[in-house]
């Protein structure tokens, strides 16, 4: 670790208490008058953080919020260039915190450190603008506004708030306090602060495009007058009265699931004091849950006869007695942000005005928000459903990333391995970037625990909630060799090597003598293996409870094991890498010996008569990853078992030794990136005859109207989940056939399904240790008369860098022709003829 910045104070409120029994946290002001001669030349830069989060204003402008997600093992902070925003003379520099309370357990997705903290520094000490932490601050806790833990919908963020302004006037504010913590002889603080790995986020401004189901007496026209305007910047003097005694109801709408920063704007007045507001957030329209938040109700996501249901922001209008100008258009309206970011597609909208108040809207805006993904690649095949398919896939992709990578924006915004490790492939193939997985790869590192021999099974995450999964370990394991192949970092790779071994080391452990296998972890831990329903409440396949022993475990350790011995082969350590390959070999057999019914994987020991439940698709999947089941056994496994039929018992086998049925337990969509991935390694002929109908939960998702992919087809909990994102990888990969020969790219892979379509234009970024270069593909099938039909493949590639090497090498791999290795150029198209 690198410890980038220390030795300034850390600065905080005297008297803040940092609990409440109803709440999971709150928020503080700090500010600053700076008084500068003239507006330097150069720019000022300054570092900047704060526990838990924070947003930096000078002169009413929003100038940048942060930090990045961090924990006790390394805590970011920012580097800001204040310049643009400073004037001549006097400058207003306000800092607002989000502050969660730490010894508790709400808000698991955001650590926070025992005390609270605010450090800012100007790196320049010979700079005029001199803004660190010392007693010259003023700080102020927001007796306005807390942060709810009585929320149904909100388990694990507790972002969404409760306002009232009108309690701004016993805003009291005092000297900030420096912390009196040693920071000499090795001790380190609370926060072990280092450079923020990732770009900053990007910030989008967002329309929207319906207003739908008005309750008056405020009519819809005149709602959407107001606030489908595209800039509230285009009229600002117009607004819409809202009469004393009334009530009103609006729901708004924009295209596309997205997150975002949300701001509601009124005119300060007096008479406005009192109101109260109601925001609702919600991915889709539904019918009333079965169970908060987890099963759900939707269908059409778009049909506005059902409700809109899901956590709320309330806020109680200040009026006059709203103290912060914390806006550029302030003090002439009132203006509410909520302070973290939302996720939503449509929004219902609540106010109430008492008796003896009026109060008139300004308008609502949204900015999008989200990590700068900057897609490069591109896939055509000329069919609306693939489109559809792959701009829906790169936005849920999108939507899931932030400060880190999350499983779903709406409900966790958790880092999770298994989630991260096809999200951060995703990212590699559509943008060639590979920052935010490398912060992942490093998180998740420094989350292992060496009592308990894992890496958690989220992280970043509060440490009241730490969570363990001990699969999740290995799926991390298989993200340090996915980035080395694409990036060829060894340097990168190899500090990853101690605690991956220990991983390896810890399921050893289990491996019981006499059969060879791992056996299942204590209870303490959470065997989770997928989202099904069969398996409900925990996703914990009933044979492991049974026999002890989890085929799904097994498999998944050999496929770690053979990916780290690849790794280690790469880098120079070779007897690491034979003794991966030969526990992995052991284990083969061993699921082979104990696992097999004879004709099927079974999801725990077959030793004895097996329940019908007791096989899954899952089983036969990782049957056929792990090299366990191979050639014809692996194509009949995962075709009988895909195909959802009862399968009867084989004549020459002893009924007492299996069921009498397999009732196979179905993948979900967690899973679909690795039954592909079986399919594509049991052979060209299986994978494309199950590719197209393979999609059709996808394309009944389209037909619902999301505009981002579901978490599962269970319970439906959430309308976004970035593992859903697996045409990215399939359309690239497996129809469009690139990817890695060899680590980073050196040398490309050319290995297309021509059959999967007649046509077909795609491209995508290949970062090589030279340049930047994207790699163009296209093909068409072609016929004349009665002549068999024939297919005209084109290669292209263009380079990022000027003075960058002049062609990519290739191994080209097309049907009835031997592999050979050509020079892509980007002067001209390489055209290849197949009969």
């Amino acid at each position: 670790m690198d410890l980038t910045e220390y030795g300034s104070a850390w600065i905080w409120h005297p008297d803040w208490i940092d609990n409440r029994p109803d709440a999971a946290g709150g928020f503080l002001y700090f500010r600053k008058t700076l008084s500068i001669s003239d507006v330097p030349s150069r720019p000022v830069y300054i570092n900047l953080t704060a526990d838990t989060r924070y947003k930096l204003y000078i002169n009413k402008r929003l100038v940048h919020s942060g930090p990045v997600k961090g924990d006790e093992n390394r805590w970011f902070y920012d580097t800001i260039d204040i310049r643009p925003f400073l004037q001549q003379g006097q400058n207003q520099v306000v800092i607002h915190v989000l502050r969660f309370f730490y010894a508790t357990t709400y808000a698991t997705s955001f650590p926070r450190m025992p005390i609270g903290g605010l450090y800012v520094r100007t790196i320049d000490p010979a700079s005029e603008a001199q803004l660190n932490g010392d007693d010259t601050w003023e700080t102020a806790v927001d007796v306005s506004a807390l942060l709810r833990s009585d929320e149904p919908f909100d388990l694990f963020l507790h972002i969404f708030e409760q306002v009232d302004r009108r309690n701004d006037v016993h805003l009291s504010w005092t000297s900030a306090k420096g912390l009196d913590i040693q920071e000499d002889w090795g001790v380190m603080l609370p926060w072990r602060l280092c450079a923020r790995m990732i770009p900053p986020m990007n910030l989008e401004d967002v329309q929207f495009n319906a207003v739908n189901n008005v309750q008056r007496p405020i009519g819809q026209a005149e709602w959407e007058s107001l606030l489908l305007r595209r800039s509230c910047a285009a009229n600002p003097t117009q607004s819409l009265r809202l009469p004393s005694g009334s009530k009103h109801h609006v729901e708004l709408a924009v295209e596309n699931h997205t997150t975002a920063f949300l701001t509601l704007r009124f005119a300060s007045e007096e008479a406005s004091a009192g109101s109260k507001l109601s925001i609702t957030y919600s991915e889709c329209y539904e019918d009333d849950p079965v169970v908060v938040p987890f099963a759900r109700r939707k269908g059409d996501r778009t049909d506005k006869s059902k409700k809109i249901v899901g956590p709320s922001d309330s806020y109680i209008l200040g009026g006059l007695a709203t103290s912060l100008d914390l806006h550029p258009m302030a003090p002439e309206e009132e203006v509410y942000q909520p302070f973290h970011y939302r996720t939503f597609r449509y929004l219902a909208i609540d106010i109430e005005v008492p008796e003896d108040a009026e109060v008139h809207v300004k308008g609502v805006e949204v900015v999008g928000y989200g990590y700068p993904l900057a897609p490069k690649a591109s896939f055509d095949t000329g069919d609306d459903w693939v489109s559809k398919l792959w701009s829906v896939s790169l936005r849920t992709l999108q939507n899931c990333m932030h400060d880190c990578y999350e499983d779903c924006p709406f409900y966790e915004q958790m880092q999770y391995p298994m989630d991260t490790r096809s999200s951060a492939l995703f990212t590699y193939l559509s943008s060639g970037d590979d920052r935010l997985a490398r912060q992942a790869i490093v998180q998740l590192h420094d989350s292992f625990v060496p009592s308990v021999g894992l890496t958690s099974s989220r992280s970043v995450s509060s440490v009241m909630q730490r969570q363990f999964i001990p699969a999740f370990s290995l799926y991390w394991i298989c993200m340090v060799v996915d980035h080395f192949e694409h990036h060829a970092d060894a340097a990168f790779a190899r500090r990853f090597l101690g605690v991956s071994d220990a991983i390896i080391e810890t399921f050893s452990s289990r491996i019981d003598a006499e059969l060879g296998l791992v056996r299942a972890f204590n209870n303490a831990l959470w065997e989770y293996t997928d989202w099904t329903t069969r398996w409900a409440p925990q996703g914990i396949p009933t044979a492991l409870r049974r026999t002890g022993v989890s085929t799904y475990t097994n498999c998944l350790f050999v496929f770690a094991l053979k990916k780290l011995a690849w790794l280690c082969d790469k880098v120079g350590r070779g007897a690491e890498s034979r003794r991966y390959e030969d526990a992995a070999g052991t284990i083969v057999r061993a699921v082979r010996a104990h696992c097999f019914d004879g004709e099927f994987f079974t999801d725990g020991l077959a030793l004895e008569l097996v329940p019908a439940e007791e096989f899954s698709q899952h089983s036969q999947v990782w049957a056929v990853l792990a090299g366990v089941a191979t050639g014809e056994l692996a194509v009949t496994i995962l075709e009988r078992s895909l195909a959802q039929v009862d399968t009867s018992a084989p004549q020459d086998v002893a009924p007492e030794a299996i069921s009498a049925r397999r009732l196979f337990t179905p993948t979900s969509i967690s899973f679909s990136f690795y039954t592909l991935r079986a399919l594509a390694a049991a052979g060209d002929e299986v994978y494309n005859k199950n590719f197209h109908s393979f999609w059709s939960i996808w394309r009944e998702q389209i037909a619902q109207n999301l505009t981002t992919w579901a978490e599962d087809a269970v319970s439906v909990r959430s309308d976004c989940h970035a593992w859903g994102s697996a045409p990215i990888h399939e359309f690239l990969v497996e129809v469009a056939g690139i990817r890695p020969a060899q680590p980073g790219w050196s040398v490309v892979m050319f290995k297309p399904r021509l059959s999967l379509s007649p046509r077909l234009k795609a491209s995508i970024p290949v970062r090589t240790s030279k340049t930047t270069a994207i790699l163009e593909v296209s093909w068409e099938r072609t016929s004349k008369g009665r002549k068999e039909e024939a297919y005209v493949v084109n290669l292209r590639c263009s380079f990022r860098e000027a003075s960058a090497a002049s062609f990519l090498p290739v191994m080209v791999c097309l049907p009835g022709r031997e592999p050979h290795t050509i020079e892509v150029h980007s002067s001209k198209t390489l055209t290849i003829k197949l009969p």
